[in-house]
């Protein structure tokens, strides 16, 4: 079963630089509101070891820690750790999928809105279930949407326990290279036979771009 505690910290370190929205070169972190400005509002929060101001007040200050900017920026593993369980690792039911190396990359791409993940589902044959609006809240509708439901878990287990989590992590990788060469190079990722099938693709690429070039 995969356990947040083998990521964390690889997670606060691949997102450690403090960024700030477009406006002075040194804001105050609490930038937690909206600019009216345009059609749409655009939603100005700093980030810090890729923790969101809001989270990071809504969180602290629930564990009895004080939401301030230095321990924003500099971001204690104490504070980190927990926040990233309840905000980032919860939001996939990290707890309950099987393959570590899977749920490492569900993590990364939950900060895209998870709409990679539910591509990268349908292509290996899953339909989310249908929920009708009249069922459930539109809030609650909201939050399912950037988070793994049971379902979802299910049909992730069931490729791993069908010897297919590979393909899983190739699709959500396909378009970040870089990351799937940073993934594999970490240990608590993949096991060694899904290395050795992924590695074998990427020759296989490489081999093709070698071929068109020399023609």
């Amino acid at each position: 079963m995969a356990d947040y505690k083998k990521i964390v910290s690889i997670i606060k370190n691949k997102n450690k630089n403090f960024s700030w929205s477009l406006g002075a070169s040194e804001p105050p972190c609490d930038l937690g509101t909206t600019d009216t400005k345009g059609i749409f509002g655009i939603k100005k929060n700093n980030t810090s070891y890729g923790i969101t101001w809001d989270d990071f007040k809504l969180n602290a200050n629930s564990l009895g820690y004080v939401a301030d900017c230095d321990n924003f920026k500099n971001m204690p593993s104490t504070i980190y750790n927990v926040i990233f369980k309840k905000v980032f690792w919860d939001s996939i039911q990290g707890d309950k999928i099987n393959n570590q190396g899977i749920a490492n990359i569900l993590v990364e791409r939950r900060g895209l809105g998870l709409m990679i993940v539910f591509e990268a589902l349908k292509k290996l044959g899953y339909v989310r279930p249908y929920t009708s609006v009249s069922s459930t809240s539109l809030s609650e509708s909201l939050t399912k949407s950037f988070s793994l439901i049971d379902e979802d878990v299910a049909f992730i287990n069931k490729l791993d326990a069908d010897g297919k989590s590979y393909l899983l992590f190739d699709e959500l990788t396909k378009e970040f290279p870089k990351d799937k060469v940073y993934w594999i190079s970490k240990r608590y990722v993949l096991r060694t036979s899904e290395k050795i099938l992924l590695g074998v693709g990427v020759i296989f690429v490489g081999y093709l771009v070698y071929k068109i070039i020399k023609r």
